[in-house]
């Protein structure tokens, strides 16, 4: 029988995704087809290990293929497609090890099986595949085999699953956990930097292993030895029997260390030079991503040809085209980086002469670039360093959302901060904004400073070390038996509109010995009833506890205080009453 042609026909052929023998849906007229590498099933299709094909699965796969070349000929973009396979690739595993029926006829019925499937998967404990990830994956296939199917969209099969969308809340996070997060950022960025600068065109050819020097306070002994596939070498540091052995071997390794980028055949055990290249290439990824904000997946995709510059004072201003724009974006170089980027231009020109890519990749035997280019997607190489040195590793996209939080919380101004991260002030909102602590009590703090009655210049001293503006009135639910204020007594002050708590160790140190001396006179009467000295402590413990809860330098003031007032040292404007009382 003839192979049929099931090859993926792209329209622009030569821009199109090198995808190569994945974007053949042949291998899966083949048991066992969907569960091996492409390449490899291939490879065994020829030699006959999968034995004949399968005609009933042709009607199924003649169908997929002209469902997403139509929507090649409707605009869609051709790098959609590999998302569209990979996620197919899953269904067609599960139909051929299920042995599943491959009839058009049954194909809704086998969807509904599949996303049963994951449904449990995804809700198994320990499971790889997340809720989100599953939905993901069945709202895929639903939308290409519901137009295969000529199935209306209100009535989509994803719909008549369990599978629900996941939309996942911002969650706050502190002052400390922001703070936390800028330090990695920052130490990740200098990190960068510094292997970047140490992985020059001439370190590459140069002895191995190379030593880069890191900044200080950044890894253990503020170097980083990168071995290009070699382990290190432990010289003797006296001959030792069989010397002359040894200096043979090591006069192999001396050749491996010479061999350069341009042996694309290394010996084997030989230095593999590309690795290095690859770790640039990467370096310079992950610092372009952090100096411009675009996202990975767009920078990834950037050509030689694709950037246009423009001079602007001491900065460029560089535009390209977004797909999913729709046109053109723009972003700022600042002077700062210019250097690194025609550096790195320079050293990309010098490995890669004829690649199109703005970041190349050597392939997995640096024998020629790599077509996938997975180094810029993964990190392998760079989680294994970060982790080895103990370096936190923040990812692209933690990177990205950082980068936009801290915009937002300096600028204040959603326009600004989304067209500076070329998306809409709508995608800002959903996708990007995270509640932060420390931005919630900016606003707090400006809007009661911009709607509190008292002005600042307005505020005076009150008899606690409090401020007020000397005008007495007393709140809704002042207690009984507590006396009104009047700028005199000090009890009234705790139930005035205008009392405002001060935030500062002397004030803390001034209440907490208010507070003792109201414990003494409390300790005075001899009524088991309530007293107001008992409502004043009550009042005045809650401001305490307050602040001590509030952050850990006020729980350090509240600390100290507490330390004063069991040591008898009290504050000059309580002192000397309770020093009398104490007599």
């Amino acid at each position: 029988m003839t192979t049929p042609d099931l090859l993926i026909q792209y329209l622009d052929k030569e821009n199109a995704p090198r995808y190569g023998s994945r974007s053949d849906l042949t291998r899966f007229l083949y048991r066992g087809g969907a569960s091996l590498r492409a390449d490899l099933a291939f490879k065994k299709i020829a030699v006959g290990a999968l034995g004949a094909i399968r005609t009933e699965r042709l009607e199924l796969l003649q169908a997929v293929k002209e469902e997403l070349e139509n929507r090649l000929y409707a605009g869609r973009s051709e790098k959609s497609v590999p998302h569209y396979l990979a996620t197919f690739v899953g269904f067609m595993r599960f139909l051929d090890e299920g042995q599943h029926s491959f009839s058009l006829a049954k194909l809704e019925f086998n969807f509904l099986e599949y996303a049963e499937y994951l449904f449990i998967k995804s809700r198994k404990k320990g499971s790889k595949l997340s809720p989100k990830s599953a939905y993901i994956k069945a709202a895929t296939l639903s939308s290409i085999f519901g137009s295969i199917l000529s199935i209306p969209e209100t009535v989509r099969l994803i719909n008549r699953t369990r599978l629900r969308a996941v939309k996942e809340a911002p969650k706050a996070v502190s002052r400390i956990a922001e703070k936390k997060n800028l330090e990695a950022t920052f130490k990740q960025g200098n990190f960068l930097v510094d292997i970047a600068e140490g992985l020059s065109k001439e370190a590459v050819y140069g002895p191995l292993p190379l030593e880069i020097p890191i900044r200080a306070g950044l890894v253990e002994g503020n170097e980083v030895l990168l071995h290009a596939g070699l382990q290190e070498l432990e010289l003797a540091a006296t001959p030792k029997p069989g010397w002359a052995y040894q200096k043979k071997v090591l006069y192999r390794e001396a050749l491996k260390r010479r061999e350069a980028v341009s042996d694309i055949s290394p010996r084997r055990g030989g230095a593999k030079r590309w690795h290095l290249v690859n770790l640039r290439v990467q370096a310079e990824f992950l610092i372009f991503l952090a100096q411009t904000g675009m996202n990975l997946t767009q920078a990834r995709e950037l050509g030689r040809g694709a950037l246009k510059y423009k001079p602007l004072g001491d900065s460029w201003q560089v535009r390209c085209y977004k797909n999913r724009r729709g046109g053109e974006v723009s972003f700022r170089i600042y002077k700062s980086y210019k250097p690194f980027l025609e550096r790195f231009r320079a050293f990309v020109n010098h490995f890669f002469p004829d690649s199109p890519n703005f970041f190349p990749q050597f392939d997995n035997y640096g024998k020629g670039e790599s077509v996938s280019r997975t180094g810029l997607t993964h990190f392998v190489a760079f989680r294994q360093l970060f982790e080895a040195h103990g370096l936190a590793w923040v990812t692209p996209r933690e990177l990205r959302n950082t980068r936009v939080n801290w915009l937002l919380r300096r600028s204040g101004d959603p326009e600004l901060t989304a067209d500076m991260a070329q998306h809409t002030r709508e995608v800002l909102k959903d996708q990007y904004e995270r509640p932060s602590q420390q931005r919630a009590m900016v606003e707090v703090a400006r809007f009661w400073s911009k709607h509190d009655p008292i002005k600042q210049k307005d505020l005076k001293a009150s008899v606690i070390s409090s401020s007020c503006n000397g005008d007495p009135e007393s709140v809704a639910d002042r207690p009984g038996g507590i006396v009104e204020p009047n700028c005199v007594n000090p009890s009234g002050c705790l139930w005035c509109k205008h009392h405002r708590d001060v935030d500062s160790e002397d004030y803390i140190w001034s209440i907490s010995s208010f507070r003792h001396l109201k414990t003494i006179e409390a300790s005075m009467t001899l009524s088991r009833e309530e007293v107001p000295s008992d409502v004043v402590v009550d009042r005045l413990s809650e401001k305490l506890s307050w602040f001590k809860n509030s952050s850990s330098r006020r729980a350090g003031w509240v600390s100290e205080a507490q330390e004063r007032i069991e040591e008898g040292d009290y504050h000059p404007n309580w002192a000397p009453i309770i020093e009398l009382l104490e007599q």
